[in-house]
């Protein structure tokens, strides 16, 4: 789930590429925009390698060079602002088309000239200022209105009428949902309204951080929502007016709209509410439960909720946003059984850090990294400690395996996740950093610190630095190392345990050995284990060398010695340590699909849609018969249907069983027509071979895109389309673990 903030970079840079490309090519484009945000963030040019590289750089060139005379940037002698818009806007479904009036208040600041984003695709009928008709120029939009001298130094009211049409194409059955939201940024359809901040639905000064009041005409039953408080609905026989007033200054302002069923309750001075289809009407109570519960988890932690509402809104495609005082879901995300109890408070805590702390984004978007920590992995810890050291060491995995140095970028160049290995760095690493400089600082100065800065930066734009500042001033000492090595290095430790030993001293036990960090070296506190059973000694070290001598005391006669047992520090995991799974499988450079015999009707539909779900970019399908040694020896292989004994090149793990009519897994046998199998083995070092067996082509395309869903695990039982078991193979071992017989 992701977040909508708008940088002013970033804002900047979703105006530039809508003028640059035009519908639909502008999703597409759209991800580059973290990879562009953050290199113009961090000069000079060394972003991260997404494999548009250089398109991105073109992209880059062009926006900058456009972007300049537009809206130069807060130093500029003259940068005039938006302070607040009254903006009414009426939607045409039936064209695409949204018509609007923004009359808003803006500070001139000296300008000779007010210049606007607005979408490309709009037309400017009108510009005024104090009721005085203005000339202007509108070109791929751009809107630029030249100011008198007597205008200059004053605040203004400035009038626009436009409109515009709105047309990206939302996605019918996507294939892949790494990229959130699939690119679009504006739509307007029969099934309802999709319009992005930075999309240009509304005409807006750069920089600018103004209050709203909107009000939105639309057809009868479609209700609109935003960000603030609800100024309520009114539907006539062929229209529905719905307003909305925002007094907080937002960076910009997002809008839905759709043909809502709302159930709202306020069971304290905050507005919670659901905006749902008829379909998923029934959802709305264990919604508005849940929104409360997490609301008051939060409020205790953090500090209060900042808005007046929270809302769960329906969207017609999937998406997972959150943006100021609601979130959006997608029709089928929200009927998803474990969404209530993840991505839903994910969204939820992302009021406090994101919508709420805004997000200075020019040295790294800290936020995601800091809300799934205090959500998605907060909720496994209050649940168990096994839960919850499980959900930090996938964390590992996920860098290990998704994250491969081309595509790896220090934390200070994260903005939003566009695939995943961005979401592994700026998700998961950053997930780990602060459960690193919680279990360093303790829970006073860590809490103590996240509170300090929600109730001192509310609605400011944030930084690392910031956050860096509270956390010294809370824990009374300088954290410059620590946050400096985390933030500006790409990559992860990596460690070894040797030279372990255990021997007798008086009537106790000592163990000794070296601790080895490839360079870059980092400075860690890592936790020892040593002993047997009950009888365990726990005991951090400390290490900064390439070479790191240890000797830890056991009370008993130790049989295994572990370092980092609870994965609580940030690491590249050895092999050994990584069952394959379906991340590992994704983060293959090159696959190849091999059609198994005998083929069936619609076979290469549904290896395509397991491939492009899968994420594969470079994928070579051959059949079977065409297999040859080089590729069963050499590539990473992706097996639709059963192969025969000589063509499947591993060994199937104990207690697996794969015939083509059934197959057994987890001591279960599945032999009906809708069941499936898909299973990541690992022949040799370093290689991956998948393996999909679906028991008939009636269920086969549905089950495949659901795969890259289970991305952790190793293997997955489907029946009926619902998965039935899914987990991992064995782990063989690991560098930092030692042990010894009785």
């Amino acid at each position: 789930m992701e977040v909508v903030f708008l940088s002013r970079m970033q804002f900047a840079l979703t105006a530039a590429l809508h003028i640059l490309f035009p519908t639909p090519t502008i999703g597409p484009m759209l991800r580059l925009l973290p990879a562009i945000a953050g290199i113009c963030a961090c000069f000079p040019f060394k972003g991260p390698n997404t494999g548009f590289q250089r398109k991105s750089l073109t992209v880059l060139l062009v926006a900058t060079a456009l972007l300049a005379p537009i809206s130069g940037s807060p130093a500029a002698d003259a940068s005039p602002v938006s302070l607040h818009h009254d903006l009414r806007v009426v939607l045409a479904p039936e064209s695409q088309r949204l018509s609007g009036i923004d009359a808003m208040t803006v500070k001139a600041d000296g300008a000779a000239s007010l210049v606007f984003q607005l979408s490309r695709t709009a037309v400017v009928h009108e510009v005024r200022i104090h009721d005085q008709n203005r000339p202007f120029e509108f070109k791929e939009g751009r809107l630029e209105v030249p100011l008198g001298a007597d205008n200059r130094l004053e605040s203004l009211l400035v009038t626009i009428k436009y409109s515009a049409v709105f047309a990206d194409r939302a996605p019918e059955a996507p294939a892949n949902t790494d990229n959130p939201g699939f690119g679009l940024v504006g739509v307007i359809s029969e099934k309802g309204a999709f319009l992005l901040a930075g999309s240009g639905w509304y005409p807006e000064l750069p920089w600018s951080f103004p209050t709203f009041r909107l009000s939105v005409d639309a057809p009868a039953g479609m209700l609109a929502v935003s960000a603030g408080r609800s100024l309520g609905h009114e539907s006539t026989a062929d229209r529905t007016l719905s307003g909305w007033q925002v007094d907080h200054p937002l960076p910009g302002l997002s809008l839905s709209a759709g043909r809502y069923l709302v159930r709202e309750r306020k069971p304290n001075r905050v507005a919670i509410a659901t905006y749902f289809s008829q379909e998923n009407d029934e959802l709305s109570p264990v919604y508005l439960d849940a929104v409360a519960k997490y609301i008051g988890l939060y409020e205790h932690l953090i500090g209060p909720y900042p808005f007046e509402k929270f809302a769960v809104v329906e969207n017609f495609f999937p998406t997972g946003y959150g943006f100021p005082s609601y979130t959006l879901l997608g029709s089928t995300v929200l009927r998803l059984p474990f969404i209530l109890d993840t991505s839903l408070g994910h969204e939820i805590a992302h009021s406090w850090w994101g919508n709420g702390v805004l997000v200075d984004a020019r040295g790294g978007n800290w936020c995601e990294g800091l809300t799934t920590y205090l959500s998605d992995y907060l909720y496994k810890e209050r649940s168990s400690e096994a839960e919850a050291r499980e959900y930090r060491l996938q964390i590992l995995r996920n860098f290990t395996t998704l994250v491969t140095p081309d595509h790896d970028f220090p934390l200070s160049r994260f903005q939003s996740r566009y695939d995943p290995a961005s979401q592994a760095i700026g998700y998961g690493k950053a997930a780990m950093v602060f459960h690193m400089l919680r279990r360093k600082l303790g829970e006073q100065a860590f809490w103590g610190a996240l509170q300090e800065v929600y109730r001192s930066r509310l609605f400011q734009e944030t930084s690392w630095k910031d956050l860096q500042t509270a956390f010294e001033r809370q824990a009374d000492t300088s954290l410059e190392p620590f946050f400096s090595q985390w933030l500006s290095r790409k990559g992860a430790p990596r460690l070894t345990l040797s030279h372990v030993l255990r021997e007798r001293q008086g009537e106790g036990w000592v163990v000794t050995g070296e601790i080895n960090q490839e360079p870059p070296l980092y400075a860690l506190e890592l936790n020892a284990a040593v002993g047997a059973g009950e009888q365990v000694r726990h005991e951090t070290l400390s290490i900064s060398r390439e070479t790191n001598p240890i000797r830890i005391n056991a009370p008993a006669q130790p049989l295994r010695a572990t370092l980092d047992p609870g994965y609580d520090t940030f690491r590249h995991l050895a092999p050994e340590e990584i069952p394959p799974s379906v991340n590992s499988l994704k983060a293959a450079s090159a696959v190849t699909v091999v059609l198994a015999e005998p083929r069936w009707e619609g076979m290469e539909r549904v290896a395509m849609t397991l491939a492009r779900s899968l994420g594969f970019e470079d994928t070579r399908m051959v059949p079977e018969a065409g297999l040859e040694e080089v590729d069963l020896r050499e590539h990473d292989l992706l097996f639709i249907g059963l192969p025969s004994e000589k063509h499947l090149p591993v060994k199937l793990p104990p207690g697996l069983i794969l015939n083509r009519g059934s197959f057994m897994v987890e001591g279960r046998t599945f032999a009906e027509p809708s069941d499936a199998f898909f299973g990541v083995f690992s022949p040799t070092a370093g290689r991956r071979l998948g393996l999909f067996l679906p028991l008939s082509p009636a269920s086969a395309g549905e089950v495949a895109g659901k795969i890259t869903h289970y991305g952790r695990y190793g293997y997955l039982a489907f029946s009926r389309g619902r998965n039935e078991i899914k987990g991992n193979w064995p782990v063989t071992g690991s560098p930092l673990m030692v042990k010894w017989d009785e």
